[in-house]
């Protein structure tokens, strides 16, 4: 009997996929490449020590993500961080969640959020895993994946100029 391989695999961010992720996220998230969070940056500082260092001073304690490719071609199909704020002590962030959207309805998206939680869960040293995500129609099955996951809205607030809201999640550790 021949054993099925998985459709992908899911690994650290590195300097090989580093350009299919930045990639992806700039498909899935156009109006980011320009903002204050830009994911070339926090992606490609993330890699290395002197980065890294950058990113603390920024107020970024811990920052570290993973990719989820395609075993048969290589591409990166999803992308997920983790990260701590300076300011906050009780919990981990969850950041730069996507899933190509050719990729999507086939559990990749939670895959890839539990990965960040394990990871939450083994650093241990924090109450809380918190995400912000928006009432953006793009966005409605990613809602109902962190609803089923256990992240409430603990905190609404207005997207300027998008007409939509901002949604601030979280689940105890």
């Amino acid at each position: 009997m021949k054993k099925e391989s998985a459709p992908f695999s899911i690994d650290p961010l590195s300097w090989k996929n580093l350009r299919s992720a930045l990639n992806l996220l700039n498909r899935v998230f156009p109006w980011e490449a320009q903002g204050s969070e830009r994911p070339v940056v926090f992606f490609t500082a993330s890699l290395f020590s002197l980065g890294q260092l950058w990113l603390k001073w920024k107020g970024y304690p811990l920052v570290r993500y993973w990719v989820a490719s395609d075993n048969e071609t290589g591409a990166v199909i999803g992308t997920v961080g983790l990260y701590t704020k300076a300011d906050d002590d009780e919990a981990y962030w969850g950041g730069w969640m996507c899933v190509d959207p050719e990729t999507r309805g086939k559990s990749l998206g939670t895959m890839l959020a539990f990965r960040a939680l394990v990871e939450a869960t083994i650093l241990g040293d924090r109450k809380y895993v918190r995400l912000y995500t928006s009432t953006d129609p793009n966005e409605a099955a990613a809602q109902i994946m962190y609803d089923q996951m256990g992240l409430h809205v603990y905190r609404v607030e207005d997207e300027s100029g998008t007409g939509y809201k901002r949604l601030y999640r979280q689940m105890e550790l």
